[in-house]
């Protein structure tokens, strides 16, 4: 499924957010902060379920921002989107913990807790893809903007903890498009407009300007990211915009009946594969500045903390205009090989 970066952080932390943690070195999130804030009932305090990313709260997206106040123990929070009708259906947190008996400490807690509020346990398998290896798995229904819903809440905490909240329903909806199940006559995706001025970008030689960087972190902490993060942002539409094109030529080149979903998956090795390589200098690049960002922060060293999302940004920005560039490939191929077979794209 569709993952999109929107902030470091999520809303500022309340009082009382979060259960006592005299024993541990990981906090855990509070039932109320779980079920208002972590998992996406809509509301005063959460994105809402089932709805785009335009139609969201503003001032929740903003609260969604680089540099806000992280939800103890997380760090980063990503809002998960159906791959095709671009429906939030999850939202995912992940922070730094050490290994050993404070991550066995901080699953058992949770565990805990949960069942003492009504939360059940899913011995299934995992049903959907996370980035997670061997999650815990809980369901409840919860009360949302929209009505009751049933939610599905995955953790883990191998080195780092890691959770993931959404409403069933639209995370079977976001793995049926993952497999390229759409509606009768869905529409080729259209091409994202580019910017009209020149792309602008925070740069680490502009944190050592204090007047500036003041200004400019203010205003990212608002969500005002205009002028700091437009390459990453144009990089993103792209990479949204190739995926969503993948899934689009891949349904309509399987319901012609003319090719197979394992031919097309042939193209994709052939033409692109992934690289493992590639993909762990790319985490290595994110998690170097997630993790300078907290350490700055915590020392209040402003400018360090700047330089960090600007490294941020810069990560961010390369992973998403390779995975572009590689979607894109092979979206030329599929477009090549249905003129070839005689499947009309229009």
């Amino acid at each position: 499924m569709k993952s999109r970066l929107i902030a470091l952080a999520v809303l500022p932390a309340l009082g009382g957010a979060f259960a006592p943690t005299a024993h541990a070195a990981v906090a855990i999130p509070s039932i109320q902060t779980i079920e208002t804030r972590l998992c996406p009932v809509g509301g005063t305090t959460s994105l809402r379920l089932g709805h785009g990313e335009a139609k969201q709260d503003p001032e929740l997206r903003k609260a969604f921002s680089i540099g806000g106040t992280p939800i103890a123990p997380f760090e980063e929070a990503r809002a998960v989107y159906t791959p095709w009708s671009e429906q939030l259906s999850a939202i995912e947190f992940n922070g730094a913990s050490p290994d050993g008996d404070d991550n066995r400490n901080f699953i058992e807690r949770m565990t805990e807790q949960l069942e003492a509020n009504g939360w059940v346990r899913s011995e299934g398998p995992k049903v959907f893809a996370t980035h997670m290896m061997s999650p815990v798995v809980y369901t409840k229904d919860l009360s949302t903007a929209d009505g009751p819903s049933r939610f599905l809440l995955q953790f883990e905490a191998p080195g780092a903890v890691l959770l993931n909240c959404g409403g069933l329903d639209l995370l079977k909806l976001s793995e049926a498009e993952s497999e390229e199940v759409l509606a009768p006559g869905s529409p080729r995706p259209v091409p994202p407009q580019g910017h009209d001025q020149p792309l602008a970008n925070l740069r680490p030689q502009d944190c050592d300007d204090p007047a500036f960087r003041e200004k400019m972190m203010a205003r990212l902490t608002a969500g005002d990211r205009t002028g700091a993060t437009d390459s990453m942002d144009e990089a993103s539409d792209q990479e949204r915009y190739q995926s969503r094109l993948r899934i689009w030529l891949r349904w309509k080149m399987v319901e012609s009946g003319k090719i197979n979903h394992q031919a097309l998956w042939e193209i994709e090795e052939k033409v692109a594969p992934r690289e493992a390589a590639q993909m762990e200098r790319d985490f290595i690049a994110f998690a170097g500045s997630v993790v300078a960002m907290d350490k700055a922060r915590k020392r209040g060293d402003a400018a360090a903390e700047c330089r960090a999302v600007a490294a941020l940004a810069a990560a961010e920005t390369g992973k998403s205009g390779g995975e572009a560039a590689r979607l894109a490939r092979i979206n030329a191929a599929f477009e090549a090989e249905a003129k070839r077979l005689g499947i009309a794209l229009d």
